[in-house]
């Protein structure tokens, strides 16, 4: 694949530092109860439960991780949005979540901002996802797989980094391999930076 075929995206390692990229999966252990099967939207703009397209588990509620964690984003978000090209409204929002993909886990190619039936501009913007995981780390696999127009290119999970792209852009997420022990998924925290509805 030429360079030229590399989808737009900012790669930032080192994102948190390993101390808050620690907290953050003690975190994960402490609510392992609390994932949920990962819901997907339709082009209907429906959330939808179905294994086939996207097998992992995600938790919402992150505490005051959450706000920490937004924190850091806004710190590095004028820079994100000058490499990407992409222009962002003055009122925007973050969209959180904590997902972990266990043994067999994949999300088949999709956009996280599709086109809207109603013609409108999704409210999506820009994607991020931060990866951490037990360590020494205990899976293989589970890498972002960004596609262009004429190619693609594959992201690696590795611990304490951020991966930043359009949410127009389509992606997908590779088959993880690991054992059955929730401690030793791929874990990562998705967040979209959202515009917000005019009401």
């Amino acid at each position: 694949m030429t360079a030229a075929a590399t989808p737009a995206h900012v790669v930032i390692d080192g994102f948190l530092g390993a101390a808050r990229a620690g907290e953050l999966m003690q975190f994960a252990l402490a609510h392992e109860s609390e994932f949920s099967q990962s819901r997907f939207y339709t082009a209907e703009r429906a959330a939808r439960i179905d294994t086939s397209v996207r097998d992992s588990s995600r938790l919402l509620e992150l505490g005051p991780l959450r706000a920490a964690f937004a924190v850091s984003v806004d710190l590095v978000l004028a820079h994100l949005t000058r490499e990407l090209n992409v222009r962002l409204p003055s009122e925007t929002k973050k969209e959180i979540e904590m997902v972990r993909y266990g043994d067999g886990g994949f999300f088949k190619r999709h956009a996280d901002a599709p086109p809207r039936p109603d013609g409108h501009d999704s409210v999506r913007v820009l994607t991020l996802v931060y990866y951490f995981h037990a360590l020494p780390q205990r899976f293989e696999g589970g890498a972002l797989r960004l596609f262009s127009t004429d190619g693609f290119a594959d992201i690696e999970p590795a611990y304490d980094r951020l991966v930043a792209f359009p949410s127009a852009a389509s992606h997908e997420v590779r088959p993880t391999c690991c054992v059955s022990a929730f401690a030793d998924g791929r874990f990562s925290i998705n967040c979209w930076v959202r515009r917000m509805l005019v009401a």
